[in-house]
């Protein structure tokens, strides 16, 4: 079985392949990129019609290759979920899904992200599941795309100091992006840090092994 990596940055990529190595091995899976969706969004300072319709046609790319589960890569994007899958039959997932699902087992949330627009899809998903929840959030806005211009340390050490702010107000800190998750790494905490690229990666191994459980049953 296949899933479809749909992303806007080819910043997830080497995270994501990472994860799908050391807790779904077997899986196979394909990439879809169109790495100028990001840019686009942070110049419009909204998800507009023309995003839009670039992910249609990247939705309709993993239809075509056969995808049996479509997984988005960029958490900025995850708030279109609903509006792509009353496009097609292929459950489509997003980036933050499975994280922020265990999350949800803590009571203050603690957001870390490095683009402006990912606490607020992030946000919406956890109030919906949960009205009562308390999250709160720490962005440095921009700092994803030093790792596009060789300073990933840099990068790390901007995550880091958001980590360090926001621990001590909560009782769980997500690293909101897969770009950012090997910062995991790097610290210690006294509270959990979770990273969203591996419970990812967990999720859609589960997903499609009931998937064929299901399918073997039918015949």
């Amino acid at each position: 079985m296949k899933v479809v990596l749909i992303s806007a940055t080819a910043n997830s990529l080497a995270p994501i392949e990472e994860a799908f190595r050391r807790y779904a091995p077997d899986v196979e899976y394909v990439h879809l990129l169109d790495s100028d969706l990001l840019f686009h969004l942070e110049r419009a300072g909204e998800i507009t019609a023309s995003i839009r319709s670039r992910f249609v046609d990247l939705v309709r790319l993993a239809e075509q290759s056969g995808a049996d589960l479509i997984q988005l890569t960029c958490s900025a994007f995850n708030g279109m979920v609903p509006y792509l899958q009353q496009l097609t039959e292929v459950r489509i997932f997003r980036s933050d899904q499975a994280v922020l699902d265990r999350a949800l087992e803590y009571g203050r949330i603690g957001l870390v992200s490095t683009v402006s627009a990912t606490p607020v899809a992030l946000s919406g998903y956890l109030k919906e599941k949960r009205p009562d929840v308390q999250v709160i959030s720490e962005v440095e806005d921009g700092a994803i795309h030093l790792l596009s211009e060789g300073r990933k340390q840099e990068h790390d050490e901007k995550v880091i100091r958001l980590i360090r702010k926001i621990e001590s107000r909560v009782d769980v800190i997500v690293l909101s992006q897969y770009s950012i998750e090997h910062v995991r790494q790097l610290v210690q905490s006294e509270v959990p840090i979770l990273g969203a690229a591996s419970a990812t990666a967990q999720h859609v191994r589960e997903c499609l092994e009931e998937t064929e459980r299901q399918r073997l049953t039918r015949t």
